[in-house]
């Protein structure tokens, strides 16, 4: 169906009368992703060859959704019967989690308490919606910090996105994905490069890795990949 003549006449009137307002950055396209492209296609590679093995797709750490509605978009055409499920406190980190890279891990410059005060700014209302408009039906959101999220029995995935920045989320939702994780499955745990205030990700997998004999590997700079042999 096309638009009449007056609904483009319309629809260009809003658009102009938004340019010229407070609003404009509102109209015009800008890049919101944490990911840059390269890290976008690794992460859709990922996801073609994940979605070969049983179970759902899971994302850790979503903010206001713009990398799920990407990962969606590629799953409808790779594997549009899998699940999605997505966890977020959509309030910004848990207190003792940014307590405990402040005193233990010496993460508490000016900077470094900004960088721990992001992602406050949030609603799951506003992600579920984000789905909505771009059509998205797969997703189920979770409101919870992963330390607090049970899940349940016979849960089984093939792909996770573990996003959480920090280390005692990472360390702990390590802990309970493995043991979900299909063999030729795939975790990606971000923010995998050192010196970096959320260097903590990167500490957890390390050890994560070490204790169990398993090994990652770092692409794109930052994203750590672990994979469980089929």
């Amino acid at each position: 169906m096309t638009n009449s003549r007056w609904e483009i006449l319309l629809d260009g009137l809003v658009k102009r009368a938004l340019f010229w307002s407070p609003l404009r950055s509102y109209l015009l396209y800008k890049y919101r992703y944490a990911f840059t492209p390269a890290q976008l296609g690794r992460l859709t590679a990922l996801a073609t060859e994940a979605a070969a093995h049983p179970g759902d797709f899971c994302e850790i750490g979503c903010y206001r959704g713009y990398t799920t509605v990407w990962l969606n978009r590629h799953l409808d055409v790779v594997a549009p019967a899998k699940r999605y499920w997505a966890i977020d406190t959509f309030g910004g980190f848990v207190p003792a989690d940014v307590a405990h890279e402040q005193q233990a891990r010496g993460k508490d410059s000016a900077e470094d308490r900004r960088a721990l005060d992001k992602f406050t700014v949030n609603s799951r209302r506003w992600f579920d919606r984000t789905m909505t408009l771009n059509g998205i039906t797969r997703v189920t959101s979770h409101a919870a910090a992963v330390q607090d999220f049970a899940f349940p029995a016979g849960a089984r995935f093939c792909y996770v996105l573990l996003d959480v920045d920090l280390y005692q989320p990472t360390k702990v939702a390590l802990e309970k994905l493995w043991p979900l994780l299909s063999p030729g499955g795939v975790i990606v745990v971000d923010d995998c490069h050192a010196g970096h205030v959320y260097d903590g990700s990167r500490q957890a997998l390390t050890e994560f890795c070490t204790a169990r004999g398993l090994t990652f590997e770092v692409v794109e700079l930052k994203l750590g990949v672990l994979r469980k042999e089929p």
